[in-house]
């Protein structure tokens, strides 16, 4: 029989205590590791890569959408969530999560969560379309705040990253490209939904696969066929596509 490997992640040390007691009653499953914080679960599901992570949605610092979300969906793990939060409860539930738990909770409705997901990997699933669609849904119910930081790797860790300090996001496939004065960070999202979160007032598209922070702009200067190039103040150049001109210019005028 396969055991799968489960990572407990909460701040509460209590409720840790009681998965992991939980756990040690089901013979298909075995706790690899705990963590107490989104970071360190981010670390742990990189070194220990379980089949089924627990996780709690309400954590300071990272929430665990966040780690979710810093991961990127193909890289995530089965996930049976656990709140406190009805409403983050019944998005987890929509969006085909392995299940979720809210607490409190007992042993018999952790078991019925544990057998869903047993089911589940026990067939080989892997719905990443469904995490990728609650991660959207979840970004998008979020206060109309516009995102402030963005939690990337680096080196062996991962560490969040203030988005005023980027100035140029440029798109690379799946992925995005964060341009700061300490060295690049690539994130696992389009930058179509990125540029969704961010604020317009700040961030402006000025090329098919590039946004600019205003603050970065040092100057324009004329090329060819109504195209530009902005010179950005840490010395580098990008293209602003006539298609954006207008745009763009509008809102520089405005930041200065």
């Amino acid at each position: 029989m396969t055991v799968f490997r489960v990572l407990v992640v909460d701040d509460e040390a209590p409720a840790r205590t009681k998965v992991l007691r939980l756990l040690a009653a089901d013979a298909r499953f075995t706790a690899v590791g705990e963590a107490v914080d989104g970071t360190e679960a981010l670390a742990r599901m990189e070194t220990l890569r379980p089949d089924l992570v627990v996780l709690d949605v309400q954590m300071p610092g990272l929430t665990g959408f966040e780690v979710l979300e810093a991961l990127g969906p193909e890289a995530c793990p089965a996930v049976i969530f656990s709140t406190a939060y009805e409403r983050f409860a019944l998005q987890a539930f929509e969006a085909h999560a392995a299940d979720y738990l809210l607490k409190p909770y007992d042993a018999a409705r952790f078991a019925r969560a544990l057998d869903k997901a047993h089911a589940l990997l026990s067939a080989g699933a892997r719905d990443t379309a469904s995490l990728g669609a609650l991660l959207t849904t979840v970004a998008r119910a979020r206060p109309e705040r516009p995102l402030e930081r963005l939690v990337v790797k680096a080196g062996e860790g991962w560490v969040p990253l203030k988005l005023d300090t980027v100035w140029r996001l440029s798109s690379e496939d799946k992925y995005v490209r964060l341009h700061t004065a300490q060295g690049e960070h690539l994130v696992r999202q389009t930058l179509r939904a990125l540029e969704e979160r961010l604020d317009p007032a700040r961030f402006v598209r000025v090329h098919r696969g590039d946004l600019v922070n205003l603050e970065a702009v040092a100057r324009l200067e004329p090329w060819t066929h109504g195209d530009g190039i902005l010179a950005l103040k840490d010395g580098s150049t990008v293209i602003l596509s006539r298609t954006y001109r207008e745009s763009f210019l509008q809102q520089w005028g405005a930041a200065e």
